[in-house]
């Protein structure tokens, strides 16, 4: 498949999924009382974000051969999960800022925060049976959407689970990835096929081409923490270092050091449980002396061929190129 004579096409297709994401987020949010449980919930969906999860869901269905637009509720059921998980995650990790502003414990408090993670799951569901409930897949719907959901917690308690454990394997933390991370992304295609009728193969594929997608998209995060400028990354650079997380560059750094300059610094992040000030800058020159940064570049160069060699049991048509092109938009963010 060849994109590069229509991406601006591509772009537009985006853009115009984009709005009508947004336009059904303010319709479901913005009025809704008391203002104590939806005024944060407004709050987190104003500072934005990319919504690839709902384009995923519409695009997927019109990869099958259907109208993306009966995706559409689906795919925004998608956004309300994963913004779930955004918030709860932030209270877990002790996050001040996601996407450049405070985060809803932060400005709110704790249980405010938690709290509107919980409604948004409540209003998810909704709007997976309201909009589905007379698909004939709409039984597979569901279960796609509740199994997923099972997996993202699973995920959060095992990367919980790392921060007590003295080291981690790489295998360990791509289960994690997969779980916490890509399950999300593989979930929104599976639905977007299933809301669009497609058959076991194709869904199948679609499943393969974004759970490659997703752990791509944690491993180039993993990577944006340290190589990213601040305003770019909307949040702390060196985060993950501060956290003590078990990310793909820690874990790759462990794997190379030999020096007993770099495993030094090293054994103090472990003993640690983080490192701040100037250690991050230190962690950054060593990351780059062993090339950790190149192999997770490399590493998610790979994950994306993977994916984008799912697309060829789907249909040649203008979505499925569109599948293609959305890996460019991973791989093209900040860095």
């Amino acid at each position: 498949m060849h994109i590069s004579s229509t991406s601006s096409d591509f772009k537009q297709t985006f853009d115009e999924f984009h709005s009508q994401i947004e336009e059904t987020l303010h319709s479901l949010f913005a009025f809704r009382r008391p203002d104590s449980l939806y005024h944060p919930i407004t709050y987190l969906f104003e500072g934005g974000g990319k919504r690839l999860r709902p384009i995923l869901t519409m695009v997927a269905a019109g990869a099958v051969g259907n109208n993306p637009n009966d995706a559409l509720q689906s795919g925004v059921a998608m956004e309300i999960l994963h913004n779930f998980t955004l918030v709860h995650d932030d209270i877990m990790d002790k996050s001040p800022i996601r996407r450049g502003r405070e985060t809803i414990h932060k400005r709110w408090n704790e249980s405010a925060a938690i709290l509107s993670g919980d409604v948004m799951i409540g209003v998810a569901y909704n709007l997976i049976i309201t909009s589905s409930r007379l698909m004939p897949r709409f039984d597979d719907i569901l279960s796609a959407f509740t199994h997923g959901l099972v997996e993202v917690c699973e995920g959060q308690a095992i990367d919980l689970d790392f921060q007590h454990q003295a080291s981690v394997t790489m295998d360990e933390y791509i289960d994690m990835i997969e779980r916490k991370t890509a399950r999300l992304l593989e979930m929104s295609a599976a639905i977007g096929g299933l809301v669009g009728n497609g058959t076991f193969e194709q869904n199948e594929a679609l499943k393969k081409y974004a759970l490659h997608l997703g752990i791509a998209f944690q491993i180039q995060d993993d990577l944006l923490d340290l190589t990213a400028k601040q305003h770019e990354l909307g949040k702390f650079i060196g985060q993950d270092i501060v956290e003590g997380k078990k990310t793909y560059l820690i874990i790759r750094a462990t794997e190379k050091a030999t020096s007993e300059e770099h495993c030094s610094l090293l054994q103090r992040f472990y003993d640690e449980k983080g490192l701040a000030g100037e250690a991050i800058e230190q962690m950054k020159v060593m990351m780059d002396e062993l090339d950790v940064f190149l192999d997770a570049q490399d590493e998610v160069n790979r994950q994306l061929e993977i994916s984008c060699s799912a697309l060829e049991a789907l249909p040649k048509n203008y979505y499925t190129s569109m599948l293609e092109w959305l890996t460019t938009i991973v791989n093209e963010r900040k860095k």
